[in-house]
């Protein structure tokens, strides 16, 4: 698995855009080298994602994208592994103005800086796939193992599950349910609607789920099945921090402790606001809080 890690990869470096992280102050820099622990930032970018007339997010400006899913990871020296979602209307407080899925349009680096500041978190290698890459990389892996509840629906993010438990669903099944916001639940032999709030908690929830049910597919795939999915998805790929084949395979083989990041509500409007809540979950998954730019 490490050489075919390796020759995956060779084949990423010709076709990724390579991304500039932010700088951390000396003094803090060298405090998380001693933590030993690595942090990704994971992002589904909705560009590649064909969208109704109707939709608001139809006209992103050319060769910028927003955030539809975010999930900071934890890697820990001891094999340890925790992820976090963060909900995409968590509003940035780092004077720029607007949620931090907002902040993808002004770039990767402007992202960083708005997770940094508003929830103290420290990135040191990011990852970036748009709708279309990620959904060919999951077919090219044959698919991943989700765990369904309730069959859902929602139209709007084109997906539909008709039987609940645990099954393999294709790349499109799998972005529409990091997509889905307003979708239905079949509860009891009726179709139930989903509040808004609810199906932004359960959106970020299952972009947590699926990028473990990605990992897991990772860690289980064949020579072919791994490069076939490296190159299908490397073109809609950007990446940043020097990721080692290495670490990504013990990324891929680490269980992942998932958990949502609860916010608070502001006003009447989607917008959310981190708490003490949103904190302590954060340092329960073993994430550092005290992330400061130079």
């Amino acid at each position: 698995m490490a050489l075919a890690l390796g020759a995956a990869a060779a084949v990423i470096a010709t076709r990724i855009d390579a991304v500039t992280m932010p700088q951390l102050d000396s003094e803090h820099q060298a405090q998380r080298k001693s933590a030993g622990d690595t942090v990704y930032l994971f992002v589904g970018a909705d560009s590649g994602i064909e969208r109704a007339a109707t939709d608001i997010q139809r006209d992103t400006p050319d060769g910028q994208a927003r955030a539809d899913a975010l999930v900071l990871v934890r890697l820990g020296d001891d094999g340890t592994a925790s992820a976090v979602s963060l909900p995409r209307d968590l509003l940035s407080t780092d004077g720029y103005f607007g949620s931090i899925a907002l902040a993808l349009l002004d770039g990767p680096d402007v992202l960083m800086e708005s997770v940094c500041s508003t929830t103290g978190v420290a990135v040191d290698r990011y990852v970036s796939i748009d709708g279309s890459g990620f959904v060919e990389a999951i077919d090219a892996l044959g698919g991943i193992e989700v765990d369904i509840e309730y069959p859902l629906r929602d139209p709007a993010a084109e997906l539909s599950i008709d039987t609940a438990g645990t099954q393999r669903v294709d790349g499109a099944t799998a972005l529409g349910l990091v997509r889905s916001r307003h979708g239905e639940q079949f509860v009891d032999g009726a179709w139930v609607s989903v509040s808004e709030s609810e199906g932004a908690r359960q959106r970020a929830l299952w972009s947590a789920r699926v990028l473990d049910g990605v990992r897991s597919a990772l860690s289980d795939a064949d020579v072919a099945s791994l490069t076939r999915a490296v190159w299908s998805g490397s073109a809609s790929l950007s990446l940043g921090g020097s990721l080692h084949p290495f670490e990504l395979g013990r990324l891929a083989r680490a269980e992942l402790d998932i958990r949502e990041l609860p916010a608070e509500k502001i006003g009447d409007g989607r917008a959310l606001q981190m708490n003490e809540q949103s904190a302590s979950v954060l340092t329960d998954a073993g994430f550092r809080t005290d992330c400061s730019l130079d």
